[in-house]
């Protein structure tokens, strides 16, 4: 599960939304937290081509004119939102996840400028944290730094990183080393740099993701770095081997599978023989795949380059008949190693269609990254 943290100075404009939508879409994420909306009117987001599907949940709170407002996204097969907590720093959604036995608790923070309404904000927050018990994951642009190194060229308050680092050792979070960029806000007019931007966990989430790590991305679009939190899936070693049914329509499949079944030799019980006996098949089948299946990847893009120059071709003069004749053969070989890939796709999905008669392949995609996620957490 990955999950990411982004002030974005501003959701308004197609650009922005494009490129939540790419970061969401590039690193797999499952829970969005959106600083600095600044929309007085958060209806006016459109969710879905942030997300890029319309299987998500959301919540929000509006901008007090030009300044704040923030908005939570999420999966909705992984997370589902029972009770929602707001004001205009924090943005709560309490509900469950998907794998996970105790309540799961996103709190998207924006934290104040001044320092006495800093502390106003921690005292509010530990209060909701010591009433509400579950898996507490805090995200967000505190606006306040630990130490003095998280700050260049700005003036460190001792006041208030004393403040920030109580409230969070009162509440036992936990802040993950961050990788990847030492500071996550730059101002360009002041050149200014600070680690503004937090993911706070409760020990209850480090449990059950040990592994998990928090990188700063570049920036692009904002004076802030988006922050991301990855959980690492524990190496189960090599995948099982799985045969697809479209293997058996392919030539060579046959003689692969005769060859290694014929010149076995073992010995043992019967039941020994035949476990030996199977696996020396698997390996031979997974080596007949893995030379087949490039020279088949080369086969379909040498028949794609040839259809194409042929079509470029018949804008400008006759094709002859040969010619003819091989875009035919082309089109046809194109056609059978598509055919293959719509079976495989298929059949991870595991999902029947109408008697596999419909060649939906989005709708069978969806599927595959539906349960390479759900799988992905459960593993957790």
């Amino acid at each position: 599960m990955n999950f990411l943290s982004l002030n974005i100075c501003g959701i308004g404009e197609d650009h922005k939304v494009s490129w939540v939508r790419r970061i969401r879409s590039a690193h797999k994420l499952s829970f969005i937290a959106i600083q600095e909306t600044q929309l007085s009117d958060a209806e006016y987001i459109d969710v879905a081509s942030c997300w890029g599907s319309t299987e998500l949940g959301s919540s929000r709170i509006n901008a007090s004119g030009r300044s704040g407002g923030l908005l939570n996204l999420w999966d909705s097969s992984m997370f589902s939102s029972t009770q929602v907590l707001s004001s205009k720093h924090y943005l709560i959604n309490i509900g469950t996840w998907v794998g996970v036995q105790r309540p799961v608790i996103f709190a998207n923070i924006y934290g104040p400028q001044p320092a006495l309404e800093k502390a106003n904000l921690w005292d509010a927050l530990k209060g909701i944290i010591h009433t509400y018990d579950g898996m507490w994951i805090l995200l967000g642009d505190f606006n306040a730094v630990r130490r003095p190194e998280e700050r260049f060229n700005s003036i460190f308050c001792n006041r208030t990183a004393r403040d920030f680092n109580n409230f969070i050792s009162e509440v036992g979070l936990r802040d993950p080393k961050m990788g990847g960029f030492r500071f996550t806000c730059f101002r360009n007019e002041d050149l200014k740099l600070s680690k503004l931007d937090h993911f706070l966990l409760s020990p209850c989430f480090l449990d059950i993701a040990p592994s998990a790590t928090v990188t700063a991305v570049p920036r692009e679009l904002s004076d802030h770095c988006p922050i991301q939190l990855s959980t690492v899936r524990p190496d189960f070693g090599p995948p099982p081997f799985r045969l697809f049914n479209s293997w058996l329509l392919r030539d060579g499949f046959e003689r692969a599978f005769i060859t290694h079944w014929n010149n076995f030799q073992g010995y043992g019980t019967p039941d020994q023989h035949l476990h030996a006996k199977l696996k020396h098949v698997k390996e031979g089948l997974k080596a007949w795949r893995a030379l087949d299946h490039p020279k088949e990847e080369l086969e379909l893009s040498k028949h794609k380059q040839i259809m194409a120059h042929l079509d470029h071709e018949a804008e400008s003069r006759l094709l002859t008949p040969q010619e003819i004749d091989s875009r035919r053969d082309s089109f046809k070989s194109i056609t059978e190693l598509e055919k293959f890939k719509v079976l495989d796709i298929k059949q991870k999905s595991r999902v029947k269609w109408a008697v596999d008669g419909d060649e939906n392949t989005r709708f069978f995609h969806g599927h595959v990254n539906h349960n390479s996620r759900k799988m992905g957490l459960m593993a957790l």
